[in-house]
């Protein structure tokens, strides 16, 4: 569709449907480069059927006794389009777009003015939704699109707690906020100086940090975010975070090209019903998935314990297009098939034939810290990266943790991971590690903040991406140290 979608964006109206697209949307690039997708309409209903009606109300069905107006903070920020294509057409993201259509029917429950969501300056949006959320005592639900989000945010609580604690107390903005005259003055009208919460917060922000939220927000009952795939790194920090109570709830499975599944489980956040109506699905066997012509299977003809690429098909003229996501249908919810994220395509490591998924790498480093004592909680995040500069070819993993790990042996923790990998991908082993064709894993510690500088530069290569979308990869295209990402 690359052609065609060019055409697209230089003007040409009737290519993919009739007429001219709204507006395009770039994806976050996680796995390549940023992709422009066309909207319509009709595509952004469905999407936000799921998003504004559907994830709330399943929501409310796993947490016994939230309902549906709970007071609820969202962590997201409704920029405008960055920039415009060459026939005008403007350039955005897919959270921002949605978010701008909904501001018009703000939820009577957000604890913030809408007028948070258009802020452009993100550290300064983030800001504003941690002092309009330290302000609501009753907050219940806190939303992020993945909850390592949610851990970044309590970290700016605890970093700018000093200038949170003064604009509660006297009811106003922190000068250096990055805001218009007019933005100031319609966020300043909804503070009041509230001294009596302020000391509540200071005093709490001067304790330990395990169970902050709930101490922070007594009537807490859900943390509402993704909590799967490669953003599960994050759960542990997450829970040690909230502490005994809040649920944690995963969100949905979805795409910038359409919305895939949604999660109707409280306590199985791998698992998602595919969200009908929302994009036309299709299945490729994951044995076939090389193959010139393969084999298409439709929703009804899939069979549980198989895994199968995506193929969509949805309202902005992708016509049988291949997500590049691998899952593995786990079941049925009634007759709709039930799956379970597998691996990104694109971020398979084939060095040598082994193959190794995302999901193994997963496993294995979940596995890894389970066994190191004080690791699941200071943990911020990793990623792999195929290294072929020499011979035989290695694996180097790099790792980052915070201020609260104990010292660690990085070459004894790169051996304890090799021989994990070796368990969860055989491949690995066999083709790899037993004859010499892989050299043993190498684990490199990265200093605080790295991940963080990998995501800024992220952001400063794709203008049309903003921080909602951002996520590290678990597959590294070029080598930290020797392309400048990491301060090593």
């Amino acid at each position: 569709f690359r052609s065609d979608i060019a055409r697209m964006a230089n003007g040409e109206p009737g290519i993919l449907f009739p007429g001219r697209p709204r507006l395009f949307v770039s994806s976050s690039g996680t796995t390549g480069d940023p992709k422009l997708f066309p909207v319509t309409w009709r595509q952004q209903n469905a999407a936000l059927k799921v998003i504004a009606l559907l994830i709330p109300a399943a929501r409310a069905v796993c947490v016994p006794g939230l309902g549906f107006r709970q007071p609820t903070t969202t962590l997201m920020v409704a920029s405008r389009p960055g920039r415009q294509t060459a026939a005008g057409i403007p350039v955005g993201n897919p959270s921002g777009a949605g978010l701008r259509r909904m501001l018009s029917i703000a939820p009577p429950f957000w604890v913030f003015p809408p007028a948070v969501l258009g802020v452009q300056d993100h550290p300064t949006a983030l800001y504003l939704h941690a002092l309009f959320a330290l302000r609501a005592r009753d907050l219940g639900c806190i939303e992020a699109i993945y909850c390592s989000h949610i851990v970044n945010w309590m970290a700016l609580i605890e970093r700018r707690g000093a200038e949170l604690v003064r604009d509660i107390a006297t009811g106003s903005l922190s000068a250096d906020l990055v805001l218009s005259t007019a933005e100031r003055a319609t966020l300043s009208a909804a503070l009041k100086p509230d001294p009596q919460r302020a000391g509540d917060i200071e005093r709490e922000l001067a304790r330990d940090s395990a169970g902050r939220m709930l101490r922070l927000w007594p009537a807490l009952r859900v943390l509402s975010s993704v909590v799967s795939g490669p953003f599960a790194v994050s759960l542990p920090a997450l829970r040690a975070l909230a502490g005994p109570g809040p649920a944690i709830y995963t969100t949905c499975f979805g795409a910038t090209e359409g919305m895939i599944g949604i999660n109707l489980w409280r306590d199985a956040p791998e698992r998602y019903a595919l969200a009908l109506g929302a994009v036309h699905l299709e299945f490729l066997p994951a044995s076939e998935l090389d193959a010139p012509r393969p084999r298409r299977v439709r929703m009804r003809a899939v069979r549980e314990g198989e895994s199968y690429e995506l193929v969509i098909s949805n309202h902005a003229g992708l016509y049988r297009y291949r997500l590049g996501d691998v899952v593995r249908i786990a079941g049925f919810e009634g007759r709709t098939p039930v799956f379970e994220f597998d691996y990104r395509r694109g971020n398979v490591l084939d060095l040598v034939g082994e193959k190794t998924t995302e999901q193994h790498l997963r496993n294995a480093f979940a596995r890894l810290i389970e066994e190191t004592p004080g690791l699941q909680s200071a943990l911020v995040d990793f990623s792999l990266y195929g290294d072929i500069s020499r011979v035989p070819y290695r694996y180097i993993v790099y790792v980052e943790l915070d201020g609260r790990a104990p010292p660690v042996d990085a070459e004894a923790m790169a051996d304890r991971l090799d021989v994990l990998l070796t368990q969860e991908n055989l491949a690995y082993a066999t083709l790899g590690r037993d004859n010499g064709r892989l050299a043993a894993l190498e684990l490199r510690l990265l200093p605080p903040g790295s991940f963080a500088q990998l995501l800024a530069s992220q952001s400063e290569g794709a203008r049309a991406v903003n921080a909602n979308q951002l996520k590290v990869p678990k597959l590294l295209r070029h080598d930290g140290a020797g392309f400048g990402l990491f301060g090593l």
